[in-house]
């Protein structure tokens, strides 16, 4: 989960490139255009696709922060999940390594 975290944030960081790379030009005139209305429509084009990069990057660095928490909370509820399955009593055996008490079969929680 770290190695996809990680891409999400990096795809973040490549649409603040984007962001930066459209606000740097971000009004145009007659002469750029062609036109009042052209470079009307084309401002506001502009001005949509910043506000638009901006949203996606924050959106990515957040999912990639999330999916490291979710990984972290994860691997802390494994380690009790497991802490838990290892205390439970069967059979007269006080561990789920020992052999099974039904039939001879193993706990399927024995490999956990």
């Amino acid at each position: 989960m770290t190695g996809q975290a990680q891409q999400l944030d990096a795809a973040g960081a490549d649409m603040d490139g984007v962001g930066s790379a459209v606000k740097s030009r971000s009004t145009y005139s007659y002469g750029d255009a062609g036109g009042d209305d052209a470079a009307s429509a084309l401002n506001a084009f502009v001005k949509a696709w910043e506000a638009e990069a901006k949203t996606l990057a924050s959106a990515l660095h957040e999912l990639g922060t999330k999916v490291q928490l979710a990984k972290k909370t994860y691997h802390g509820t494994d380690g009790l999940v497991k802490t838990h399955a290892d205390s439970v009593h069967v059979g007269g055996a006080s561990s789920l390594t020992g052999t099974s008490t039904r039939g001879g079969r193993t706990s399927a929680l024995s490999g956990y």
